[in-house]
């Protein structure tokens, strides 16, 4: 390949890629605006995630508080129907239970014949803060539920309870946790536990890995937070939503460009141009060519050649 072919093809390229600059632009654009809004519906499903979290938080430090006021016999059937009607009053609690430090004695409904023994609790917090998560005992057999005490008295909540809300994403999962042992207290029924717990050590809060895409929000309030996420094929939908809107502008930028450039390539290359270049360069060169009548056999014109332009003069 000679050297004025190797320039027509570096030209070519070089105006290939400066006219799809504005499509690849818009793209790079719609895939920022489709990261951001993916983003930004996760974070907002994972804070009222954390809302409901609250909630119920808030309803199981009542119950203790109300609870604590009995005043009489313990684990006798008043004692069980006081804690009974503790507990119709909150929507999020299941249950109450009446312990001596990891001793559980009785519940509203059942009292075994020896106190039971809980396992060590996941998350402790002075003075008599004790949570235990995912605890299958006999008070909800067959049921893994968060037993939550403080004191004396042990709140029972339904994990779901936590973080359950609604939305149209069939696709989304998630899970809260404390972010002090990392360990989550309340997920979605397709969340897979162990995924999730390795993805929570991720130190970036938004991010794509195994075909989904990931959020995570810290709560203000409490040391826990919310990790959500959704398919990619959501992100790609959001992605094809932004890309209809910026990729026409592109491609008009695109066109304005071309027109531009093809526009400014026939001023440049025009005759004026081509001479007023070579006069300018001092590539000039004359050639007088007559132009004789020869029936009178006179000079009735002059043809003159500059720099490869032909004009006529008389």
């Amino acid at each position: 390949m000679n050297r004025s072919a190797r320039r027509k093809m570096l030209r070519v390229v070089g105006i290939i890629m400066v006219v799809m600059l504005p499509v690849m632009l818009a793209l790079w654009f719609a895939q920022l605006r489709a990261v951001s809004e993916t983003s930004a519906q996760l974070r907002t499903f994972a804070e009222l995630a954390l809302d409901k979290t609250e909630l119920v938080i808030q309803q199981v430090e009542l119950a203790r508080d109300e609870a604590v006021k009995y005043q009489g016999e313990l684990c006798t059937p008043g004692h069980r129907q006081y804690m009974l009607n503790v507990v119709r009053g909150r929507l999020f609690v299941a249950d109450l239970i009446y312990a001596e430090g990891q001793n559980f004695l009785c519940s509203t409904v059942f009292t075994p014949d020896h106190p039971y023994a809980i396992p060590v609790a996941n998350y402790t917090r002075k003075p008599d803060v004790a949570i235990y998560y995912y605890r299958d005992t006999p008070f909800y057999t067959g049921y893994k539920m968060t037993y939550m005490q403080r004191g004396n008295y042990v709140v029972v909540v339904n994990p779901l309870s936590y973080s359950e809300v609604m939305s149209a994403d069939h696709s989304l999962s998630w899970g809260v946790y404390d972010t002090v042992t990392n360990a989550f207290f309340s997920v979605s029924q397709k969340a897979n536990v162990s995924l999730l717990n390795s993805m929570i050590r991720d130190k970036e809060s938004v991010f794509q890995k195994d075909n989904r895409f990931y959020t995570i929000v810290t709560s203000p309030k409490r040391p826990i937070a919310a990790i959500v996420s959704t398919s990619n094929k959501r992100f790609y939908e959001t992605l094809y939503h932004q890309a209809t809107l910026t990729l026409p502008l592109g491609m008009i930028c695109s066109i304005i460009i071309l027109l531009v450039w093809s526009r400014t390539h026939r001023e440049l290359n025009s005759p004026g141009r081509l001479l007023h270049r070579a006069l300018n360069k001092r590539q000039l060169c004359v050639h007088y060519q007559p132009i004789i009548d020869i029936k009178n056999n006179q000079c009735v014109a002059r043809r003159r050649c500059y720099a490869g332009l032909a004009l006529t003069a008389r």
